[in-house]
């Protein structure tokens, strides 16, 4: 009997150098429902501050550690991506965000950092790794887009949401060619998106004509994703009957059929 073919994880980063546009919110939601449709999931937050870690209501005890000591550039320090992922309570596990790696985003991953942790998530015995980036396209971002195969751009309505994505285009770009040519925009999806505003109705076009194959359409915007925040709770778990919901699972189905299995 022949055995079965070894796989490495596709890795999901989600970013957007810019706070306040649901990109926290759009992992953690994805992270669930692709969970949800039978795919093993880990959830690394990369954002210091660990926004992903509380939204999935995620406690560090004594003998856990952080996303810092998995990144930091002192070996003797160092722990494996693997021994730190803390299972949550929603099927995802989660490599915790703390401020110390703010330290990081100063200093640095140290040599060969980036190739290092890229080589560690594609050893992790997942099917699905999404990354959860800093609201910029600093140190930590870098090391997002250099284990990825793909990045979801969300884009928040507003006059200058389409600069900040050729923005982000531009330094994956970069990525692609200094330290992983595989990389790349294959997704974007609209969020905390009214459809009732002009800007948002400017924004959808916009994307319609000039990211057609890579937009997955709108994430409605709600009060319960807030209300959802504040009970550390995802909003497919807090608010399922919501249009914001099924925007998620209409999404994460979209990407778990799109994103390649690597043998």
């Amino acid at each position: 009997m022949l055995d079965a073919p070894i796989t490495r994880p596709r890795v999901l980063a989600v970013a957007m150098q810019k706070g306040g546009v649901g990109k926290t919110t759009t992992a953690i939601n994805l992270a669930v429902c692709i969970a949800e449709l039978g795919q093993r999931v880990a959830l690394l937050d990369l954002d210091p501050q660990a926004n992903a870690t509380e939204g999935l209501a995620v406690e560090m005890g004594p003998d856990d550690v952080s996303m810092f000591e998995v990144l930091i550039d002192i070996e003797e320090d160092r722990v494996p991506l693997a021994d730190a992922l803390i299972e949550s309570k929603w099927g995802v596990s989660v490599g915790a965000a703390h401020r110390a790696m703010r330290r990081l985003e100063r200093y640095g991953l140290g040599p060969s950092g980036y190739t290092r942790f890229s080589r560690q998530v594609s050893e992790l015995d997942f099917d699905v790794v999404i990354i959860d980036c800093p609201p910029n396209l600093g140190e930590l971002t870098v090391a997002a887009l250099a284990a990825a195969d793909s990045v979801l751009a969300t884009v928040k309505p507003g006059p200058d949401e389409i600069k900040a994505l050729i923005e982000l285009q531009r330094s994956v770009q970069e990525t692609r060619e200094g330290l992983n040519p595989r990389v790349n925009i294959d997704y974007v999806v609209s969020t905390i998106f009214d459809g009732r505003t002009l800007v948002a109705k400017d924004v959808r076009r916009n994307l319609e004509a000039d990211w057609s194959s890579e937009y997955l359409g709108e994430v409605s915007q709600t009060v319960r994703v807030a209300e959802a925040k504040n009970r550390r709770e995802p909003v497919v778990f807090y608010a399922p009957e919501t249009e914001t919901a099924a925007d998620y699972r209409r999404i994460a189905k979209l990407i778990d059929e799109r994103m390649p299995v690597h043998v």
